[in-house]
């Protein structure tokens, strides 16, 4: 059953502000966190049992062209999904992209710049399609008992924490202070080879470092790549040999992760390549994902990998190749979901083989940021206010985006609701001990938020956050809720599936 934590004396825990301070050459202040009087419920994972998160995030696909009858995502459909649960009602929280993985790792609702990815609307008349990377202006605290932990203002890039303000901080950085603290604790002393606490994983990343930016990594590309604050973002459209794209890399659109380049170059770093096997012989596989998932003490606690705009489905016919290099009768690259899944036919085996994965410690997530732009629901409910989804403190209707209004792909909003939610994606979740292989789920309604506050949860991070029990943003709302018993289906010490070695 999904665990209900009853308020009890708290551990000592950093709070989010203290989360980066320390980075930002403050001093961070430890605190006896305050307990809420009211129960927390808690993702349905026994505490520990899980101990590696690895996010995968495709792109603008709605839940019925991804896994209906007719998808072309063969190999998603007929082989992936007998080894884990497809949750049906998993929504976006937002359109277009960048706001959708902003809240998968902060909770952060989307400002009216994030709703358009930070283009530069004046490139629109003048192209090429470029972007902007400006800071959230005020970017002051919002009222937190109507927003929690929510930043007010317009732009792009989130201010870090400050004595005066909370700022808006990562799980990154919420994974970094508890190790911190940890570390406290224990007095320095660690065990072993050290691994990290988290890292994202972009492909194509600093392919061509005067397009994407960032800084020379020795297995090739750069790390941390991102504009200059007030700069231009030149990754809107893909070019034949680099397909990153900047806004489909959540972490560095955070003061509190690119205002230390060290830590940032650590932490945010190439995908890595895939050499695919001739008539069907092994891949080889290099760099960094691969190199960590080599080992459990080198598997990062929390992931997130981003594919190339080709591979993540984004782009229907691709400037660069797909994973195997098809093409159609004209010979253009292939893109779109053939192309994804594609790139999941060789991906997943590689991670399913991890030895993270195969001890049955590590929580696979495959999704999209968002849906079509036709369904910009919350939720399945008829009334969407039922869906009771976040709004505001920026947008009050978080799926509208002016861009697309712009092009007579949305109409404005004329009540609140109306465009609640980024609409249905569905997700895919894997994990061999407590999800059932083959499982179809159409129980619950989850979404951004709620799969932010699972991670957290069974990451061991339950104090600090803006509810006091280590949720940030959004994900501390009352009303959002875990991944619950209808995920984590599956009990412990069943016998074995055939399906879960595939």
């Amino acid at each position: 059953m999904q665990q209900q934590v009853t308020p009890r004396q708290p551990r000592r825990m950093i709070t989010r502000a203290g989360a980066c301070l320390a980075g930002l050459g403050i001093a961070a202040t430890a605190f006896a966190g305050h307990d809420h009087d009211r129960d927390i419920v808690r993702a349905a994972v026994p505490e520990g049992a899980i101990e590696h998160v690895l996010v995968i995030n495709l792109e603008n696909e709605s839940y019925k062209t991804t896994f209906g009858a007719d998808s072309p995502a063969v190999y998603l459909n007929r082989t992936l999904l007998e080894q884990g649960q497809l949750i049906v009602n998993y929504f976006g929280t937002s359109h277009v992209s960048l706001g959708n993985y902003i809240s998968q790792v902060s909770g952060q609702a989307p400002t009216p710049a994030i709703n358009n990815d930070c283009l530069d609307m004046a490139s629109l008349a003048h192209p090429p399609l470029v972007g902007g990377f400006t800071d959230i202006v005020p970017g002051t605290d919002a009222d937190d008992a109507l927003y929690p932990g929510q930043v007010v203002g317009d732009g792009c890039v989130f201010p870090a924490p400050t004595r005066a303000s909370h700022g808006a901080i990562t799980i990154g950085d919420q994974l970094d202070a508890l190790r911190d603290r940890d570390d406290h604790d224990d007095h320095g002393r660690h065990d072993g080879r050290e691994r990290l606490n988290w890292r994202a994983y972009a492909e194509d990343m600093g392919n061509d470092p005067s397009r994407d930016y960032g800084t020379v990594d020795p297995t090739g590309g750069t790390t941390c790549a991102h504009p200059p604050v007030g700069g231009t973002d030149y990754s809107n459209g893909a070019t034949a040999d680099d397909q990153y794209a900047t806004r489909h890399n959540p972490f560095v659109y955070f003061h509190s992760v690119i205002d230390d380049h060290d830590r940032c170059n650590t932490h945010v770093v190439p995908l890595g390549k895939v050499a695919v096997g001739a008539n069907g012989g092994d891949d080889v596989f290099s760099g960094h994902l691969y190199e960590d998932l080599r080992s459990p003490a080198t598997t990062p606690n929390f992931m997130f990998v981003t594919p190339n705009l080709c591979n993540d489905a984004h782009d229907h016919t691709c400037a660069g190749p797909n994973t195997e290099g098809t093409t159609d009768a004209s010979g253009r690259n292939i893109g779109g979901l053939e192309a994804a899944d594609l790139w999941l036919r060789h991906w997943m085996p590689m991670i399913f083989s991890s030895p993270a994965y195969r001890s049955g410690k590590m929580l696979v997530v495959l999704t999209f940021d968002e849906s079509g732009f036709e369904d910009a629901r919350a939720c399945a409910a008829d009334d969407q206010e039922d869906c009771r989804s976040p709004t505001g403190p920026n947008v009050t209707n978080p799926g509208y985006s002016p861009i697309l209004g712009m092009f007579g792909l949305q109409k404005p909003p004329t009540a609140a609701y109306q465009y609640a939610g980024g609409g249905q994606i569905g997700a895919v979740v894997f994990n061999r001990r407590f999800i059932e292989p083959g499982s179809v789920n159409t129980t619950q309604s989850y979404n951004h938020y709620s799969a932010l506050r699972t991670y957290e949860d069974i990451l061991g991070i339950t104090r600090g956050g803006d509810d006091g029990f280590g949720h940030l943003g959004y994900a501390a709302a009352a009303h959002v809720r875990p991944f619950g018993p209808d995920v984590f289906n599956r009990r412990p010490g069943r016998h074995h599936d055939r399906r879960d070695d595939r």
